[in-house]
């Protein structure tokens, strides 16, 4: 095609456009309608407050004739004031002062208008931190105050005024809340702005002038912790509080104190300085730790007791049956100071209790678990062990809890917790109060129907006393021990079924080697059984109902072992009677004391203990001092039973009451 006819082609197809012709769609040939024409806007919304330095946003809608919303069109957007209020190019107004400001909206010649009016926000909260501050007296701390309208929103540059409640305590800048520490105290600092207020407490500390360590006393039990405070005060004398305090002990041999809490715990005798620091300022107090001892326990020929923190010493005779805790056994093992029982680690024993007999010893723990160690050859340590001894502590049970226990010749009885009676080893003589078995490793209910309130295990028999306080006795009954008024028979005899004692009133038994004895509830003694000075009531018979012994003395406590008894009474006396042939009674003579005999001289005791027999000899007694500081014992010795560091000889008389090794107080 030649130029000349493309061009003409052209030409007409521009003039065919020029006179009206339909544009051409693509791939149909016709031209596309024309855009429809704004006829209004709609502009939400149409009035507006705005608070200054906020924003709000317009929404601006064109629309055709038929009121069909348009898009893709071009807004304009003005203000009216715009040092009032200003309007971006998608419609968001931004407060700037009070005022009011007409906003509009334009595109293809139509016009909107939005009324904008520009408000100050109002003050809705104040806060004022930070939270339980404090200066120091002299000192500055600046508070800070958050001012929030209704929306939650920040307000700033806005003017706050300050003011304090006590500027005898705290005074403080009214502009820029600066508080400065006058005196000691709480002053109350607020901030104030468009009329609402916010406040914080202030506390002024004044400095330490006086650290002094209270309680004011004088000993402390080791492991009886103590919680030692320390009393501030400032230059004029007044105390302070919440500051803080160090402790720090001058010999943590001695006695430890932690640090922050001031819980001081004694381990050692000796005395110790403890001392507290606070800001710079200290103060001490010197406090003596001292050992204590607690339920002392005689055997044949050895005693035990425990010390503070329930720890267990023994001294005397080991022998083959490990009775004092030591590995080293034999017949002539012994030792005349005081040995502890193995028990060491973080699961360590602490015993509140102990018993003992003849050639073991029990104990209860602070857990109320039963341990025995010592002779086994009847199964009296429990537990379920065959094995002959044991030096080392054994679990009786693990299932059952116990408050009260004793040893006999050999076996040994328990109450529970729960009242309950048991007792396991020797039965021959039906000690557990039936027929069967003959022995047990284990512990045996006794008479499981009743409950109970204490038990005592003695040489071949046992008694007891129940929750309804009736006193029973059961098991060897030929020289009247089990005290029901019987015929005493000499003779092999014994009881499987408990007998009621004759007696009222019985608040504690101990069963001996051939007789018993007991205290009322008026604190008399009355005992029975075999004679020989062993009742107290004088010369006379055995008897098998309960004689009251003589001397009308009230005692506290009583303690009955081999063919001698020895109390504490009331005021703290020990009285003896019985057999004295060791000076076991506390006094050189008579060989028998058929009436109680004061023992010791002026000795004062809290407890009691007198020597039981299984095998050996059982003629020795140890107390523990009225103060519980320190242990005596006195009577016979050959085998270190009285723990004073030497030996006599099977015959001597030492009834002078000597120091157990190590178990007073230092000087």
């Amino acid at each position: 095609m030649s130029r000349i006819r493309i061009a003409a082609t052209a030409a007409a197809l521009l003039l065919l456009a020029a006179c009206g012709g339909d544009s051409i769609s693509p791939g149909s040939g016709n031209p596309p309608p024309p855009p429809a024409a704004i006829n209004t806007i709609d502009l939400s919304p149409a009035t507006a407050d705005v608070t200054i330095g906020r924003t709000k946003a317009l929404v601006a809608t064109p629309k055709d004739a038929n009121g069909t919303a348009l898009t893709g069109r071009t807004l304009a957007w003005t203000t009216s004031a715009g040092t009032v209020a200003t309007v971006d190019a998608n419609g968001v107004v931004t407060g700037v002062a009070a005022g009011t400001a007409t906003i509009s909206v334009a595109a293809e010649g139509k016009t909107a208008t939005a009324a904008i009016t520009v408000k100050v926000a109002s003050v809705k909260s104040v806060i004022v931190g930070p939270a339980s501050p404090s200066v120091k007296l002299g000192e500055t701390i600046t508070l800070a105050a958050t001012l929030r309208d209704d929306a939650d929103q920040e307000i700033k540059d806005r003017p706050i005024k300050w003011e304090s409640n006590a500027l005898n305590i705290a005074s403080v800048d009214p502009i820029s809340g600066i508080v400065t520490g006058v005196g000691g105290g709480t002053a109350t600092i607020t901030a104030t702005s468009d009329g609402v207020s916010g406040s914080v407490a202030v506390t002024v500390k004044v400095p330490v002038a006086t650290v002094t360590v209270a309680p004011a006393l004088d000993t402390v039990e080791a492991y009886d912790p103590r919680t030692m405070a320390a009393i501030l005060r400032d230059a004029k004398n007044n105390i302070l509080a919440d500051r803080v305090v160090r402790w720090a002990s001058s010999n943590p041999a001695i006695a430890t104190i932690d640090s922050v809490t001031g819980v001081l715990t004694g381990l050692d005798r000796g005395t110790v300085t403890i001392t507290a620091t606070s800001e710079t300022k200290t103060g001490s107090a010197s406090r003596v730790i001292v050992i204590k001892y607690r339920s002392v326990a005689a055997g044949s020929m050895h005693a035990c007791d425990i010390a503070s923190g329930g720890f267990v010493w023994c001294w005397g005779l080991n022998g083959k049956e490990g009775r004092i805790g030591s590995a080293t056994l034999g017949d002539n093992e012994m030792s005349s100071v005081p040995v502890l029982v193995p028990n060491t680690g973080p699961n360590a024993l602490r015993f509140t209790q102990l018993s003992s007999y003849g050639t073991h010893t029990c104990g209860i723990t602070t857990t109320n678990r039963a341990y025995c160690w010592g002779s086994n050859g009847w199964g009296q340590l429990g537990g379920g062990s065959n094995a002959s001894q044991s030096n080392t502590p054994i679990t009786v049970s693990t299932t059952l809890s116990f408050k009260q226990i004793s040893t006999g010749a050999d076996h040994s009885c328990a109450v529970t917790t729960d009242n309950k009676a048991y007792c396991w080893g020797h039965n021959d003589w039906r000690e557990f109060a039936s027929n069967t078995p003959a022995m047990s490793t284990t512990p045996v209910a006794v008479l499981p129907e009743m409950s109970f309130k204490s038990i005592t295990a003695g040489t071949g028999f046992t008694c007891a006393i129940s929750v309804t306080d009736f006193p029973y006795c059961w098991g060897a009954s030929g020289l009247g021990q089990l005290g029901n008024g019987t015929p005493i028979s000499y003779g092999n005899t014994f009881s499987a079924t408990p007998v009621n004692v004759s007696a009222s009133g019985l608040r504690v038994i101990d069963a001996a080697l051939g007789f018993a004895c007991a205290l009322d509830d008026t604190n008399h003694a009355l005992c029975w059984g075999s004679n020989g000075g062993r009742l107290g009531n004088g010369n006379g018979p055995d008897s098998s109902f309960p004689q009251l012994v003589n001397g009308g003395l009230s005692f506290a406590s009583i303690s009955s072992g081999t063919g001698f008894s020895c109390g504490v009474t009331t005021d703290s006396a020990v009285w003896c009677w019985g057999a004295n042939d060791n000076g076991q009674l506390g006094v050189a003579a008579p060989a028998v004391a058929t009436s109680p005999v004061r023992a010791g001289g002026s000795l004062l005791a809290a407890e009691v203990s007198v020597a039981g027999v299984s095998t050996g000899f059982g003629r020795h007694t140890c107390t523990i001092s009225a103060n519980r500081l320190t242990t005596y014992c006195f009577g016979r010795n050959e085998t270190g039973q009285l723990g004073n560091g030497t030996t006599s000889t099977a015959t001597a008389v030492n009834s002078t009451p000597t120091i157990v090794v190590g178990q007073k107080p230092l000087p």
